[in-house]
């Protein structure tokens, strides 16, 4: 599971990490919540390898997958995708059409954003940060809140 704030490149990590062998479960590409469960659904049933790629910023939003996937025998990886709120604005600011979200949006996703905790049913939890050249992923150390504005 990816959490971050929009902007924060989870769906980059998702095409660098994990394109090869795992599906995308994401309502930027589903539309709808019911499709999005359904297409989880299917996941589960055929045992398919997924990454839910989306904000996730509260437990109870990142309990909709994470319980039915421990139900069904999955090991749940929660990643935490973690950039300077600026640097977010920046590649929201440049994206065109629904891909782009009022910064007001951004910025309740960074004031409501509370990091994954075991305690939610997470197996391990990673916080991963964009380098020049790749990926900074290291063990999530800290489950406080993101630093503020």
């Amino acid at each position: 599971m990816l959490c971050g704030v929009q902007g924060s490149g989870k769906t980059t990590l998702y095409r660098d990490r994990f394109l090869d062998t795992h599906v995308r479960v994401s309502l930027d590409l589903l539309r709808t919540r019911a499709r999005e469960a359904a297409f989880l659904q299917l996941c589960l049933d055929t045992r398919q390898p997924f990454v839910v790629d989306d904000t996730n910023a509260t437990p109870r939003e990142r309990a909709r997958f994470v319980v039915p996937a421990r139900g069904a025998g999955f090991r749940v990886i929660g990643f935490v995708v973690e950039v300077d709120f600026a640097v977010a604005a920046a590649r929201n600011a440049a994206r065109t059409g629904k891909a782009r979200v009022p910064e007001a949006a951004l910025r309740d996703a960074l004031r409501r954003f509370i990091r994954p905790d075991p305690a939610e049913g997470f197996d391990e939890l990673w916080h991963a940060t964009t380098l020049v050249n790749g990926w900074a992923v290291e063990r999530l150390l800290t489950t406080d809140r993101l630093p503020g504005l």
